[in-house]
């Protein structure tokens, strides 16, 4: 009895000693974490996480992308920001509009001032710290975020762009015809569906809230918008990144997935291949990342992500899709030493 507890003993001990381990490697490894403050329409809260190196530093900026994000997407990017940390970058993010320690509200703003906030928080980081060069890295969304930046002529060495759609609207058919794929609609309901979202959006288009929810409730898809939702989708209905895209003339990066089901990622690099090309801009990469999805994640997590936090305890960053993170890095340390 006494052996069969002791080695019950040992198996426990074990398991919490691979458990804190495990977490442990899941945590921000960030040398020194400076809070910074800033002001755009709204004060803004967030962190600049530096890497075990003397600056001047290489600082990147990450830009969420869609939904209440704070500064570390609930751990969601420390994977991402662990490896560029690593290699001697800096990071820093914030709490988006009304999410944590951030005023104001994110549902509120457009594209354009969301480029705003980065235009402002540069010279705040410059202010801290030593800064060799510093460029973007955007999710999703920040595609057209980082599209307003180069209309804004933003002092950025370079960008980086996840998962980025040309068109709002374009997207938004992409995403639900995806949808509809995934819950095996026939052809005939897939046009019906479409049909059914494409009249919604104008309805939207013409910013008649009481319209859209009424005609939303007389089918029995979904539920409507809320109003503040609605307004933000209003507001942003015709981003579209192709005009930001000719201004781009610094180093950029773009990482898409092959199993990306929120954005048609053949699309977006046919786009952003052609306008650097007319620009005769060959400062680029971009990157169709076998068996990835939206955010680079391995491609089994479109059907559920439901075991990804235990698989991120376990796996660490090889819940990624392969190469994924390596393509990042490596393009970092190949461009950045001929930026200046």
């Amino acid at each position: 009895m006494k052996k069969k507890l002791l080695t019950l003993t040992i198996i426990i001990t074990c398991l919490l000693i691979l458990i804190v381990y495990r977490l442990d490697a899941m945590s921000l490894q960030a040398s020194e974490v400076l809070d910074i403050e800033f002001t755009s329409e709204f004060n803004l809260s967030g962190s600049l996480y530096l890497p075990d190196t003397q600056g001047p530093y290489k600082v990147i900026i990450f830009i969420h992308g869609d939904g209440p994000a704070n500064r570390t997407l609930d751990g969601g990017y420390n994977f991402i920001m662990n490896r560029l940390l690593e290699s001697g970058y800096a990071c820093f993010s914030y709490d988006k509009a009304g999410v944590s320690k951030s005023d104001g509200n994110w549902l509120h703003q457009s594209m354009a001032d969301r480029a705003k906030e980065v235009l402002r928080v540069i010279p705040v980081i410059q202010e801290k710290i030593q800064v060799e060069v510093i460029g973007t890295l955007g999710f999703s969304q920040a595609g057209w975020v980082t599209s307003e930046l180069a209309l804004m002529d933003a002092p950025l060495d370079f960008y980086m762009v996840v998962g980025g759609a040309i068109d709002w609207l374009d997207q938004h058919v992409f995403y639900e015809s995806q949808y509809a794929k995934a819950l095996g609609f026939t052809e005939e309901e897939t046009k019906v569906y479409l049909d059914y979202i494409q009249k919604s959006d104008l309805l939207i288009a013409a910013n008649d809230y009481d319209g859209y929810a009424n005609y939303v409730q007389s089918h029995d898809y979904e539920s409507p918008m809320s109003k503040d939702r609605f307004n933000f989708v209003y507001l942003n209905h015709k981003a579209n990144a192709t005009e930001g895209i000719h201004r781009i003339q610094i180093p950029f990066l773009g990482l898409f997935g092959d199993s990306d089901v929120n954005v048609d990622a053949v699309n977006s690099i046919a786009v952003y291949e052609k306008v650097f090309k007319d620009n005769g801009n060959s400062n680029y990469d971009l990157h169709l990342i076998k068996d990835a999805t939206h955010e680079l994640l391995a491609s089994k997590y479109n059907k559920s992500k439901n075991f990804l936090s235990l698989d991120a305890l376990l796996y660490g960053d090889r819940i990624y899709a392969d190469d994924a993170l390596e393509i990042l890095v490596d393009w970092l340390n190949t461009r950045i030493p001929y930026i200046n």
